[in-house]
């Protein structure tokens, strides 16, 4: 059985919210931070693949725990801020995520 696709849009969703905040980050800021903003900049900060965090974004997998975590700190966040921003996702968010996504 594998994870329920409302899961898969909601770390998606919770993502991409994070990569948004990231990049409105000035790049000095970025870079004094080693903050990354992009997919390949996560990749290569989280020591994964590039393919792995698209697939992640865009909710055609979920990662394992320490992967999440990896995307997670690249972009210069923590898991508590990740949890915060999942809690708030309605049903509705999903459902226009998923309906954007197929």
């Amino acid at each position: 059985m594998g994870i329920p696709k409302n899961i898969q849009a909601k770390i998606a969703i919770t993502l991409n919210r994070l990569l948004v905040l990231s990049q409105k980050l000035s790049p000095e800021e970025r870079e004094k931070k080693q903050i990354a903003s992009s997919y390949n900049k996560i990749a290569i900060q989280a020591d994964i693949r590039k393919a792995t965090v698209s697939d992640t974004f865009n909710a055609k997998s979920v990662p394992e725990l320490s992967t999440l975590i990896a995307i997670i700190e690249a972009m210069g966040f923590t898991l508590t801020d990740f949890s915060k921003i999942y809690d708030t996702i309605t049903e509705n968010e999903i459902k226009v995520f998923l309906s954007t996504s197929e």
